[in-house]
C-alpha cells in the first residue's frame, strides 16, 4: 500500500475551508478527478473517478470527525483500496493549511505501474489544488 501526503494552504478562514470540505457532494464541480459523491447518510458515500488507471467506483465510510479539525475514512476492499485523513491548521485568519494523508492500494499492474510513476500523487496534488481554487473563489476574499 502507497502512502501520499500532501498539504495545501487556502487564503479562506478554517471553518469555511472545513465546511467546504465535508461537502464533498460538491468535488464534482470543481475536482478533475472525481466524476460523481452520491452522500447516504450515516458516513457512508459512494465515489466515482477518474484515475491513471481508468474509472473506478467505490463506498467510502467516515471514520472519525473532529469539527473543523479533522475528517477520516475508509475506501473499504473495493477496487480502490484506500484510506485517508484530512486535517484542518489554522495558520490566520485569512489562512489554513489542509494536510492530506492517504494509503492507496491500486488495482491491477497498470495501476500499480501509474502509482510507481507518481501518477497517483500527481492527481491527488491536483485535486487538493483544485480544492483550494474552488474555496477562495467561494470566499470572496482576496487570495495571499
Amino acid at each position: 500500500m502507497g502512502r501520499i501526503e500532501e498539504s495545501v494552504e487556502v487564503a479562506a478562514p478554517l471553518g469555511e475551508v472545513y465546511r467546504h470540505w465535508v461537502h464533498c457532494e460538491d468535488f464534482p464541480q470543481f475536482m478533475r478527478g472525481v466524476v460523481s459523491v452520491d452522500v447516504s447518510g450515516r458516513g457512508s458515500s459512494s465515489w466515482v473517478v477518474e484515475t491513471a488507471g481508468g474509472r473506478r467506483e467505490f463506498e467510502a465510510v467516515t471514520t472519525e470527525v473532529v469539527e473543523g479539525e479533522r475528517v477520516a475514512w475508509d475506501g473499504g476492499s473495493g477496487p480502490v483500496r484506500h484510506s485517508g485523513v484530512v486535517t484542518f491548521h489554522h495558520v490566520d485568519d485569512r489562512t489554513t493549511r489542509v494536510m492530506l494523508q492517504l494509503e492507496v492500494e491500486p488495482p491491477g499492474l497498470w495501476a500499480h505501474l501509474a502509482e510507481a510513476l507518481g501518477f497517483v500523487d500527481r492527481r491527488v496534488i491536483d485535486d487538493l489544488n483544485d480544492f483550494k481554487h474552488h474555496v477562495e473563489r467561494s470566499s470572496g476574499l482576496p487570495a495571499g
